[in-house]
């Protein structure tokens, strides 16, 4: 090859490599670009999350049950005592070599950044006269997980303690005054397990936030665990916010790019009233049970009160685990309203008579004749409850809780499947639907089928009995007996209740009639008047006041031990040509200890006290 052919391969060669390398260079700058800026920001952004405050919670009349209270914390900012850090570990590296002493490097860097930090603490402890708590394994974790975060020191400092160490940091300094929120309750343990309570979280989400991709710090959230609280946590949270930051190698924070402001959750507004509620919760006395009033044409809760309770303030910000273990101990975790599953016992015979006037098998003029017992295959079921004896009209069978009434004519006129179909009509068997959690989803009305699936033997007419007053394996949550007597009130088959408060409250209402005539209606009306005015219900009278009522008496067996359950559910006004405006429902339960007991006697002194405070404010 001659000399000038050598010279042409030699500059294809090199226009060649210079096309290629240009080729790269275009394709690295220009088609890659997005692919290696993404890269760098992910390596040197990154992304801090800060929670919004959580909206209020109000009674019906815009009175404060839950909100939020500052809360000041002393604070560490770990990023800037980086150089700091790297310093001590540096002499305490030179330290050990110059003494031929092995170097761990984790432990030194740990035992660096524990120093530094407690020549810090050391002048502002001697400052406030008692120890500031710090530990290197969290502080470590801190370091590694959460550099761009401040680190709390101390939390829910004092007064005092604020005022001194306001005093005394400097302002730029690495340790600092933070100021957050927390959950405030202002009636402490009234309504507790109606607003529930919220805490700490590390679990918190920024979705509207860019920067998705980047690496996320995020401080300490908020969330609802029970109540209130928890049923409407989306609401009350409201929309968390953030900046994004470049950081430098070691992690300083040195330019934000990016800000998004929080925006404040919502408020909500319960129907509950607060005074009616402290009347209700002083009324159980600190008893083992419930009491329910609710609006009979809303549907609304004004109150619900659970026993026994507990103090939300304790609660948080988070919950000291001898806490936790004294409310475990005395079961006071549980909403009796909507998690317990009781037999109604008499109360029931509400239902049976219901059925009965629904299908005309009863009306004013029945008679029913009754021994004082009545008989079902081999068993005797007898009433104990008064002492009437022979031709009982309905109306004063009713009012006296007879147990041979309901199930007589149940068994002699109302086919089983046909009693328990009008039983889940009106709403037993199945949750009411309120907006609290946890309601529990295992109330049950037994049926064949049931008792076959669980091995139990085949269905008799004892169980049919045992259905029609009230026992056996009916398990009811005293929230559907209360929505029950509602219905009844408002001649309709189901009542949606609610713990909210809402303008137009009707709407809740399922529009399905009682489809009794008004003679039927007036004779049910007669039979729970009766149980007031000459009945076991008695207690329960209020001056001016006509009030129609049943009560009831089961029993129970709880762990290991027999325990008595009261019952009274009732509404008013409910004389002739009145609306009924309320109902209420109260459940108490307590140890057997050979003592009379019964929903007359213990359940009914706690519903007067409550009708009286309702209608002395309301008339």
């Amino acid at each position: 090859m001659s000399r000038l052919n050598r010279i042409w391969v030699f500059y294809v060669f090199l226009a060649a490599t210079c096309a290629y390398l240009q080729g790269g260079l275009f394709y690295r700058q220009i088609i890659q670009h997005e692919k290696f800026l993404e890269k760098e920001q992910r390596q040197n952004h990154r992304r801090i999350i800060v929670s919004s405050p959580r909206g209020n919670i109000y009674d019906r009349n815009g009175r404060l049950l839950a909100g939020n209270k500052s809360q000041f914390s002393l604070v560490a900012y770990l990023s800037g005592l980086q150089g700091q850090f790297l310093s001590e570990y540096r002499q305490r590296v030179r330290q050990l070599r110059k003494n031929d002493l092995p170097v761990d490097v984790r432990e030194e860097r740990s035992q660096a950044r524990f120093a530094v930090l407690c020549r810090y603490l050391e002048p502002i402890e001697k400052w406030i006269n008692h120890p500031i708590p710090l530990e290197r394994k969290a502080l470590d974790r801190h370091q590694a997980q959460k550099i761009l975060l401040p680190m709390v020191l101390m939390e829910n400092l004092s007064a005092e303690e604020l005022a001194k160490i306001v005093e005394f940091l400097p302002p730029n300094g690495p340790l600092q005054v933070e100021t957050g929120t927390v959950r405030f309750y202002p009636n402490g343990s009234v309504a507790a397990h109606v607003i529930g309570y919220a805490s700490p979280t590390t679990e918190i989400k920024a979705d509207d936030l860019v920067g998705k991709n980047f690496k996320t710090f995020a401080g300490r959230g908020i969330v609802g665990r029970a109540g209130v609280e928890a049923s409407m946590d989306e609401t009350l949270r409201g929309v968390n916010g953030g900046s994004i930051w470049i950081v430098d190698p070691a992690g300083r924070q040195t330019q934000r790019v990016f800000h998004q402001d929080v925006t404040r959750g919502k408020d909500v507004t319960l129907s509950i009233d607060i005074d009616l509620q402290k009347v209700a919760e002083e009324a159980l006395s600190g008893e083992v049970g419930c009491a329910i009033l609710s609006d009979v044409q809303t549907g609304e809760i004004l109150a619900m009160a659970s026993g026994p309770s507990f103090n939300l303030n304790d609660l948080t910000p988070r919950i000291p685990n001898q806490i936790y273990q004294a409310i475990t101990d005395r079961g006071a975790w549980l909403n009796q309203c909507i998690q317990g599953l009781y037999p109604p016992g008499s109360i029931f015979k509400l239902v049976s008579a219901a059925v009965l006037l629904r299908h005309n098998v009863v009306n004013r003029q029945t008679e029913h004749v009754c021994a004082g017992y009545t008989s079902v295959g081999n068993r005797i079921i007898r009433c104990n409850n008064h002492y009437e004896r022979g031709h009982l009209p309905f109306i004063l069978a009713l009012a006296k809780s007879c147990n041979s009434m309901p199930i007589d004519l149940i068994l002699g006129h109302i086919p089983l499947q046909t009693f328990l179909h009008e039983i889940r009509d009106f709403g037993f068997g199945e949750r009411t639907g309120i907006e609290l959690p946890y309601e529990t989803r295992r109330s049950l009305v037994p049926t064949p089928e049931w008792k076959k699936e669980h091995g139990y033997s085949r269905w008799v007419d004892g169980d049919t009995a045992n259905l029609a007053i009230g026992q056996g394996y009916l398990l009811v949550t005293p929230l559907q007996i209360n929505m029950f007597t509602a219905s009844l009130a408002g001649r309709r088959l189901r009542t949606t209740p609610t713990i909210f408060r809402r303008e137009n409250g009707y709407g809740l209402l399922q529009n399905m009639p009682l489809e009794l005539d008004d003679e039927a209606y007036e004779t049910f009306l007669d039979g729970m008047r009766g149980c007031v005015e000459y009945g076991s219900g008695r207690r329960c009278r209020v001056d001016g006041l006509s009030v129609a009522a049943k009560t009831g008496t089961a029993q129970i067996r709880q762990n290991g031990k027999n325990s008595h359950l009261a019952w009274i559910t009732a509404f008013a006004p409910a004389g002739h040509g009145e609306t009924p405006r309320v109902a209420v429902t109260i459940m108490l339960c307590e140890p057997f200890d050979g003592k009379e007991y019964g929903g007359g006697r213990e359940a009914a002194p706690v519903a007067q006290k409550i009708l009286q405070s309702y209608f002395k404010r309301t008339l």
